[in-house]
């Protein structure tokens, strides 16, 4: 049995999944697009915080109890 359409659905097509991709990619926040955009692409459930794009977190170390990351093996002296 196919499934019941309703009326007013849109359809999500791979542009749909591109630009909410690239967004994820390039932006650190949703109010970085137009009104347009963001209801075009849903792009206030994209969960847009800059973390997908690979030029802003370098390192996601964990930060303990401490409110601290730890040792950086960076820090340390060759052996």
């Amino acid at each position: 049995m196919p499934f019941a359409r309703s009326e007013g659905l849109k359809r999500l097509d791979e542009r749909w999944h591109n630009a909410r991709i690239e967004a994820r990619r390039n932006a650190f926040s949703v109010e970085e697009f137009s009104d347009a955009d963001r209801v075009a692409y849903d792009l206030d459930t994209a969960q847009i915080t800059g973390k997908d794009n690979p030029l802003t977190y370098r390192i996601d170390r964990p930060v303990d109890i401490l409110d601290s990351n730890g040792a950086d093996v960076r820090d340390m002296e060759d052996r």
